[in-house]
């Protein structure tokens, strides 16, 4: 399988970053007649490798594909202690997320004065990066700056979800709002932190327009409630 990367074209010549040279050239060692992918503005050019010194490329052809979910999802996820913000991130892209939105809510253990996002955008934005070369998608999730609840009605949706552990039991509610979904919809799914919702949120929510929906009759953890929506949403918009 060809490596994948994100690059740009500028003046006919076609760059990546410097990262991305030295993973082609000392992580896969590739060498001259090489050839991988390069995405640039959601359009992705099969290129040979022309040169090492200086890295130089040439496009071959267009590849035309389709990997992209036809519906815009976007996930709003309170912010996630450690590895586990990073795990919601690289599989939520995997499976297609368009969007992730960064919640501050009043359980949230990883509080916002503790929480220095510039110190950690560069990290997310890398694990986006490489979780959408990696699944072959045409572009890189936008990752959002944080929000509290007040900031809710904000964030446009046509279909807009919140999975809440007090309403577990079957998952109609789920069903039923993913049902609801039109082609061209966009979609939001709302996930709580490991403490969980207070009913105070949940109703701030339902004024914002969100459906409370259960993920069944087990309680999941925050990052596997983000990785479950999205799979059977992903499951589901791509059932034709």
């Amino acid at each position: 399988m060809r490596q994948r990367y994100f690059g740009a074209i500028v003046g006919g010549k076609i760059i990546l970053s410097t990262d991305d040279v030295n993973h082609c050239l000392r992580v896969m060692r590739m060498k001259k007649g090489d050839e991988i992918e390069v995405v640039y503005k959601n359009e992705v050019n099969l290129c040979r490798i022309e040169s090492t010194k200086p890295f130089n490329l040439s496009i071959v052809s267009k590849i035309n594909e389709k990997h992209e979910l036809a519906n815009k999802i976007i996930l709003i996820v309170a912010v996630l202690k450690g590895e586990k913000m990073d795990l919601v991130l690289q599989k939520a892209t995997e499976l297609g997320v368009d969007e992730i939105v960064l919640l501050i809510s009043k359980r949230t253990i990883q509080k916002l004065n503790n929480f220095r996002l510039d110190n950690k955008l560069e990290r997310y934005r890398k694990i986006l990066k490489e979780a959408a070369e990696q699944s072959k998608r045409v572009k890189i999730p936008n990752l959002h700056q944080l929000i509290t609840f007040d900031q809710l009605a904000k964030i446009k949706g046509d279909v807009k979800m919140i999975a809440y552990e007090e309403a577990s039991g079957n998952t109609a509610s789920f069903i039923k709002a993913i049902k609801q979904i039109n082609n061209g919809d966009t979609v939001v799914c709302l996930i709580g932190p490991e403490g969980g919702f207070e009913e105070e949120e949940v109703n701030t929510a339902i004024n914002s327009g969100y459906q409370v929906v259960s993920l069944g009759r087990r309680i999941l953890r925050a990052e596997t409630a983000s990785l479950y929506m999205m799979s059977v949403l992903a499951c589901y918009l791509e059932r034709k």
